[in-house]
């Protein structure tokens, strides 16, 4: 008798610490959802440089996701004053991001273009990081800047022509853009209006 009643009370604390192991570890446990939620997240943000957001952070913190972007500029022609509108992440805002171009430069490695970053229509020219190494001054240098947090909404991303003349790119020439971190918290009531604005590159 004695042996069975010790069997019951071990199965009993057996099954109570079972319980409570799912209930700290398990589907009770908000760190297990949001680490669940931030897996679909991730999933969804796959498509972003196709045009698809979907999903937010349940915490209100940054989604981590990868997406990166290279446009082959060889061939096309960007006129004077103009820009080309390459990413956007509406309704979400860029936290953490990168922006690589190769394009040709001046003989002091001034760049042929800019890159604007910002809420469309306000995009400003962000300042660019020559790296020489990769870089033949007067030919093609090749360029880069973070995109990283400011008390600026960052939503687009646009490579603009300063120039008095047309700017036909050489082969060779490229963009990239790599987003690692978005959140929500840009309005689409704020985003697209005055875009000819645009057109007149800032700075």
């Amino acid at each position: 008798m004695h042996k069975s009643n010790s069997k019951f009370i071990y199965v009993t604390v057996l099954i109570a610490a079972l319980a409570g192991g799912f209930g700290t570890y398990g589907i009770g446990n908000p760190t297990t959802q949001v680490l669940a939620q931030g897996g679909e997240n991730m999933t969804g943000m796959s498509e972003m440089g196709g045009g698809s957001m979907q999903g937010t952070n349940m915490t209100g913190m940054p989604n981590v996701v990868r997406d990166s972007v290279a446009e082959l500029l060889d061939g096309k022609i960007l006129p004077a004053g103009k820009f080309i509108h390459l990413y956007d992440t509406t309704p979400y805002m860029i936290i953490n991001g990168h922006v690589a171009v190769n394009v040709p430069c001046e003989d002091n490695s001034t760049a042929s273009i800019q890159v604007l970053m910002g809420q469309a229509p306000n995009l400003t020219a962000a300042e660019l990081e020559n790296l020489p190494e990769l870089s033949t001054p007067g030919e093609m240098c090749l360029y880069h800047v973070d995109i990283a947090p400011t008390n600026e909404v960052i939503t687009d991303v646009a490579i603009a022509n300063p120039g008095d003349s047309d700017l036909e790119f050489p082969a060779g020439s490229t963009v990239v853009i790599g987003v690692n971190e978005i959140m929500s918290g840009a309005e689409e009531g704020e985003h697209g209006h005055g875009a000819e604005e645009a057109s007149t590159p800032a700075g």
